[in-house]
């Protein structure tokens, strides 16, 4: 006995053809073979599916009538047996359109939670980004612990933990720096009564080698005061910017004060000294003073200090939106390029130069420069044949500019 199920009435007869419609599909189809062994006859022969009485229990791939069928044998007695199936055409179908179903909402929607979702991560981690900028435009001598306001909470332990290394490097830094200036400090007091023992010395009678000799510990007395006073002044100006007094500066006021300081050493080398003609006048900066002052002085006494006798040194200033660019040019010998980073180096002096000195003039610059946020490089000279130009850009504090970006340092 077949029943073929469509459209289904309410009460199943057997030996009729029923119909169970699939969203009203007439072609999917589910047949039901009713199997027995009655004595010796077996009445498969006669079903649907043809089935034998060996058959076993279970799913089974069965071609019959042109079509493959999806059938599942039960059997619930020993002399009975049970046959359900479908085409796998029928099913193939089916299952492609429960699937499409499926697919077709998750595609349309996949698009909106993937935007959703990096909507969301940028938002969350926009603070993250924000704290990422502020440490790359800090100096190196900026310590300061990270914020941690509008931070994400899975990123706190890692910002604490950045923050308790700051501390400890600007504990270790300060320790270094006040062993320093305390060791500068302390010396300074023994040099300066011998550099006086000396002058007093020098008044007495003595023979020539005596005297060429004393007149050589003067000398070496006089650099070690020298190179005291320069470790101090950079202890002094590797400090932390708290505490500093920021104000209008004139460019001009500084200028003078700096010519004043060191005319009468570029008067004894017959150095032509003085502010360019090219040079904008009236510009001001708000920027700590000591610092400006301390880093153009030295500049300017380098110069005069390399460059040979009947030499000529030019001041220059220029305003540019809120960065001032202060040169110091020289028809010196100049700087090799290779060597213009390295000679920023604590007690780092070129070989072969004949200027005595402590190495540490560039360094005090490069720190009072970064004191002010601001950058310097050293140049060949674009107005003499030889010759260096050290080039300084510095910000107007009140403007808010910790740092001087990328298109002004190449100014």
């Amino acid at each position: 006995m077949a029943i073929v199920i469509q459209n289904a009435p309410a009460a199943r007869r057997p030996q009729e053809k029923w119909s169970l419609g699939v969203e009203d599909d007439k072609d999917a189809r589910i047949f039901v073979d009713d199997l027995s062994l009655s004595g010796s006859e077996w009445n498969g022969n006669t079903t649907h599916f043809h089935l034998s009485p060996a058959v076993t229990t279970g799913f089974h791939n069965i071609d019959t009538h042109s079509e493959t069928y999806r059938v599942l044998v039960t059997k619930p007695s020993s002399k009975r047996m049970i046959a359900i199936g479908q085409q796998t055409d029928v099913r193939d179908d089916i299952a492609f359109k429960s699937a499409l179903r499926t697919l077709i909402p998750f595609s349309i929607t996949l698009p909106v939670l993937v935007l959703v979702a990096v909507l969301l991560i940028r938002h969350s981690l926009k603070p993250v980004t924000t704290l990422a900028n502020e440490v790359r435009q800090r100096d190196e001598i900026d310590l300061t612990p990270l914020t941690k306001k509008q931070i994400p909470n899975e990123i706190l332990p890692f910002i604490s933990g950045i923050n308790r290394l700051l501390g400890k490097v600007d504990y270790a830094m300060q320790a270094q720096k006040r062993f320093i200036a305390d060791a500068a400090h302390e010396l300074r007091t023994p040099i300066t009564a011998l550099i006086l023992q000396a002058e007093r010395l020098s008044g007495s009678p003595m023979s020539t080698e005596a005297s060429e000799r004393l007149i050589a510990l003067r000398l070496g007395l006089k650099r070690t005061k020298n190179l005291l006073e320069q470790l101090l002044a950079l202890a002094r100006q590797q400090q932390t910017n708290d505490g500093l007094l920021y104000e209008w500066i004139s460019i001009d006021d500084i200028f003078r004060q700096v010519l004043e300081t060191l005319l009468p050493l570029a008067l004894e080398k017959k150095i032509d000294i003085g502010i360019s003609s090219t040079s904008q006048s009236n510009v001001s900066v708000f920027t700590e003073k000591n610092a400006l002052y301390t880093a153009l002085k030295n500049l300017t006494e380098n110069a005069v200090r390399y460059i040979p006798e009947g030499g000529q040194i030019d001041l220059h200033v220029h305003k540019t939106g809120a960065h001032s660019i202060i040169a110091v040019e020289d028809n010196g010998p100049g700087i090799d390029k290779a060597m213009r980073t390295r000679v920023f180096d604590a007690f780092y002096r070129i070989e072969g130069a004949a200027e005595t000195g402590s190495g540490l003039g560039l360094s005090i610059v490069q720190a009072c420069i970064a004191k002010m946020g601001g950058v310097i490089t050293l140049l060949d000279s674009p107005h003499f044949t030889s010759g260096l130009m050290a080039k300084m850009v510095i910000p107007d504090k009140k403007t808010g500019n910790a740092s001087v970006s990328s298109k002004y340092s190449k100014l």
